[in-house]
Formats: structure tokens, C-alpha cells, sequence
């Protein structure tokens, strides 16, 4: 099960079905992450709130594409059109079977 929970906190849970109880729990942002959206939240004060949790991997990939745009060197670890392609269309595939299993 997971819970964006509306603004900058998610979770999710890994539960035994069979004995209905709670095996794993992650919050997003963590302790260490709350920390650093609450810096950067008072930095730019009318900012969305959500993007902040994320900083840090929006740096890493404007790094990279800009990289990438100043002398040609691939960015690595960034997802190219084809790539993105690819995951739509496994998701359009599993959709209908994880829903079928959900029931």
C-alpha cells in the first residue's frame, strides 16, 4: 500500500496479507530529508513544496543533460524519450494484470 498523503509526505507499507500485519514501513522524505526541505522551504517560500524532497536528483540530471548539451557526453542515468516509451508501455501491460490481482 502506499499514501502520497497530499504535500511533501509519502509512505509506504509491505503488509502480510495472510496474517493482515505490517512488515515494512518507508516515509518519504525521511528524518535527514525533512531537514533539508525545510532549509530550502524557507529559502523560496513559494516554491511547491513537493519538489523539494527531490532536489538533490533534479540537480544530478540538470547536471547531466547539461553535460550532455555542452560537449556531447551521454547522461548517464537519464531516461531518453525511447526509454520512456518502453516503461509506458510496460506499465499499459501490467496495469489491467496487477488490478486483476488487487481484487
Amino acid at each position: 500500500a502506499a499514501d502520497r498523503c497530499g504535500g511533501i509526505d509519502s509512505y509506504a507499507t509491505v503488509e502480510d496479507g495472510a496474517a493482515g500485519s505490517e512488515l515494512f514501513r518507508y516515509y518519504m522524505p525521511d528524518k535527514e530529508d525533512k531537514a533539508m526541505v525545510e532549509k530550502l522551504q524557507a529559502k523560496y517560500p513559494t516554491a511547491m513544496p513537493y519538489f523539494f524532497t527531490q532536489d538533490p536528483d533534479y540537480i544530478t540530471v540538470k547536471e547531466r543533460v547539461a553535460k550532455n548539451c555542452a560537449d556531447g557526453s551521454e547522461a548517464t542515468g537519464v531516461a531518453t524519450i525511447d526509454i520512456a516509451v518502453e516503461t509506458l508501455k510496460v506499465a499499459e501491460y501490467l496495469t489491467p494484470l496487477l488490478k486483476e490481482q488487487l481484487k
